[in-house]
């Protein structure tokens, strides 16, 4: 009876739902192991003091700056009038390209609507003994 029960017990454990039980149980420890180690971390730091913020328990150097030398940086700024001074450019670059356009397109005269009706190809047109009647162009009034 015995060595009935051995594989049945490695069948069990092989199964889909064995794997996933496993699985979920060690992430609990695994959790339950970080969560014991954060809070014995925490233990050892003592309370914190309410009173002092952690600016002031910071231990910042003096600044050798002055209020002369920060005005001279602001007032410099030659990066700023380059960048104006090429938006500039680029606008009229612009213009003076759609006015080009706009000239080229006066001079090409006016665009044309109507049916094109060619003549017709030369195996189309009759033998060279008969005469073929071309008719008029009729004129839009």
């Amino acid at each position: 009876m015995a060595s009935l029960s051995v594989p049945n017990h490695y069948r069990r454990d092989a199964s889909t739902e064995m794997i996933r039980t496993k699985v979920a149980h060690r992430k609990s420890i695994t959790w339950k192991e970080n969560r014991h180690k954060k809070y014995e971390q925490n233990r050892h730091f003592g309370l914190l003091d309410v009173n002092t913020t952690s600016l002031e328990e910071r231990n910042l150097p003096q600044l050798d700056e002055t209020i002369d030398n920060i005005l001279e940086k602001d007032n410099v700024k030659p990066s700023d009038n380059q960048r104006k001074e090429m938006l500039q450019q680029y606008k009229e670059r612009k213009q003076l390209q759609k006015m080009k356009e706009q000239r080229d397109r006066m001079r090409g005269g006016v665009f044309k609507v109507g049916l094109y009706k060619p003549d017709p190809p030369q195996f189309l047109r009759g033998l060279p003994g008969q005469k073929t009647v071309k008719p008029e162009p009729k004129k839009v009034n």
